[in-house]
């Protein structure tokens, strides 16, 4: 399994046909196929609920077809999807759910993606020392994608328990990394360097441009939940370099990136750290806040 949302599953198979030892395609399952490409390409448009839908759709058929390939992939472009939706328990439900399914066929394959999207799972729900097992499972993958991922999520955990070994780990592995790799694993190398400059007490300033830098990269792919965590090691930095102010406004801004992808567990606890309980939004709906008001003076009326 990859690190990013698969695609088709189904596989091309080419049977010896009848005279002269010609080539001919065997039938593949065009349902399949297309409910896979369709769930990546509502991915592709942020789409996410409707590539949940889609990537269902695959598991279903995969499993009407007994196709183990089609069953990983399908389970496993699902748990990403549902994570990537703030489902982190579907998602970890959807991975028990796939290996065992797996197993009962035999299948004998690397299941290191859905060791990585469990350890994310497990992140997510602040389960840490569990996620930091299944991570390091992930990072034995002989995928280089999948590597990459646990190795970023392996710091990121890592910090999270303050164990600064592994930490140091992460950023030996990104620290090695040709100048010449993609545009995400490099911005993941500076989010790791400018972690463990803050861990090791290190020049905060920096550690502030590192995050930056990553900030920009992602804004500009499109990747937002990455920025925002992104603007959180920010502001972190800032505050250890003493600008109290800079990285209040860091924290906010990452708050509500946050929020508005639907992370509200992140843009919660950023909030908080921004010593705020309301941020500026001039496309907020009127209706919505007025309703929410009239709620908050009922209850208190109440009480």
């Amino acid at each position: 399994m990859r690190a990013t949302y698969l695609a088709s599953a189904a596989m091309v198979l080419l049977l010896a046909g009848c005279g002269g030892g010609s080539k001919v395609q065997a039938p593949t399952d065009s349902t399949l196929s297309q409910d896979m490409d369709t769930g990546r390409d509502a991915v592709d448009l942020d789409r996410l609920s409707v590539a949940e839908g889609q990537y269902r759709a695959a598991g279903v058929r995969a499993l009407a077809r007994d196709d183990v390939t089609a069953i990983g992939d399908a389970g496993y472009n699902l748990a990403v999807v549902q994570l990537d939706e703030n489902k982190a328990q579907d998602a970890l439900s959807t991975v028990a759910s796939t290996r065992a399914a797996l197993s009962v066929r035999g299948a004998q394959s690397d299941d290191t993606g859905l060791d990585l999207v469990q350890a994310g799972a497990l992140y997510r729900l602040g389960r840490f020392d569990e996620a930091a097992s299944a991570v390091a499972l992930a990072a034995r993958a002989s995928d280089p994608a999948i590597v990459e991922k646990a190795q970023l999520l392996s710091g990121i955990i890592a910090d999270a328990r303050g164990d600064r070994t592994t930490l140091d780990s992460a950023g030996t592995y990104f620290a090695q990394l040709p100048r010449t790799s993609a545009w995400s694993w490099l911005a993941d190398a500076q989010e790791i360097a400018a972690r463990r400059l803050l861990v090791e007490g290190g020049d905060a300033q920096t550690a502030y441009q590192d995050a930056m830098q990553a900030v920009s990269a992602r804004q500009t792919h499109v990747e937002y939940r990455d920025m925002a965590r992104g603007l959180s090691v920010a502001a972190r930095a800032a505050g250890q370099a003493g600008n109290a102010s800079q990285a209040a406004d860091l924290y906010m801004r990452a708050s509500q990136s946050a929020q508005k992808e639907g992370d509200t567990q992140n843009a919660d606890a950023w909030r908080k750290l921004a010593g705020t309980t309301s941020m500026p939004d001039p496309f907020a709906d009127p209706t919505a806040q007025a309703q929410k008001a009239a709620t908050g003076k009922t209850t208190a009326a109440k009480k």
